[in-house]
């Protein structure tokens, strides 16, 4: 996994679907030592993997990405006729923002498929399974200190061979002059070197910010540190790599 081109927006859609049907799933008899469930792939659809070994707020999870030449509403209605045959619950359909998740809950594992409109026809989206019964929540911030008044909104990581990255995503009130200023001078006392600064204009998605890289040992950390295009405060990405870790250094 690239995290140097990860968007705020990706991983916004893929925490806020697994947090989702955390919440709005319906409680079913947990079986131990189940097996991960397998995943029925969207018609008409090239999918590709995003991660097979990550973990949401300490939840282990996997996640495709997929491009279909069917509707929304076709895909929509593929995924509740197969995962409603066979479980105790009908799965669940619900509206975020321009987009549909349906979702099931399979023993400990929760699935669930968002679904967006591509434009010029068909759709796209995140399939993902997570094991949210049984799993250690983790929401802390690990080695970044926090600003008055901020905190943690998720914490996703990921082994790829020979690196392991946590990426930590914190809301603070402080705007992002502000927030930049305080992690180079903390990460600076802690013993990290920055290496890169730059800004971060303004899109018509967000409002402009800054992007830190301070690197350590064998560890590198980026900040992406972004103002709202409306209002105070900033979303902190901090994405920590650490290199010869992950698979191949098991």
């Amino acid at each position: 996994m690239n995290y140097r081109t990860i968007r705020f927006s990706a991983w916004g859609t893929l925490i806020a679907t697994v947090a989702l049907l955390a919440v709005l799933s319906i409680p079913t008899r947990v079986l131990a030592a189940q097996a991960w469930p397998t995943l029925p792939m969207p018609p008409k659809a090239n999918v590709q993997w995003v991660a097979q070994n990550m973990r949401v707020n300490g939840a282990p999870t996997r996640v495709l990405q997929f491009q279909s030449r069917a509707s929304r509403e076709e895909v929509v209605e593929y995924y509740r006729a197969h995962w409603t045959d066979g479980y105790d619950h009908p799965a669940s359909i619900h509206p975020h923002g321009d987009a549909t998740i349906v979702g099931q809950k399979h023993g400990p594992y929760v699935m669930t498929v968002k679904i967006e409109n591509s434009q010029g026809g068909g759709s796209h989206g995140l399939l993902s399974v997570a094991q949210l019964v049984g799993s250690t929540f983790d929401r802390s911030p690990g080695q970044l200190a926090l600003l008055p008044g901020a905190r943690v909104a998720s914490v996703v990581e990921s082994d790829d061979p020979g690196k392991h990255s946590r990426q930590v995503t914190i809301l603070t009130p402080q705007m992002a002059a502000s927030v930049s200023r305080f992690y180079e001078s903390s990460l600076g006392r802690a013993g990290w070197r920055q290496v890169q600064a730059q800004n971060i204009p303004a899109t018509r998605g967000q409002g402009a910010g800054r992007f830190l890289v301070f690197a350590r040992d064998s560890s590198e950390m980026q900040l992406s540190i972004v103002e709202p295009r409306k209002g105070a405060g900033s979303t902190v990405l901090a994405n920590l790599v650490t290199k010869d870790t992950g698979r191949e250094a098991r």
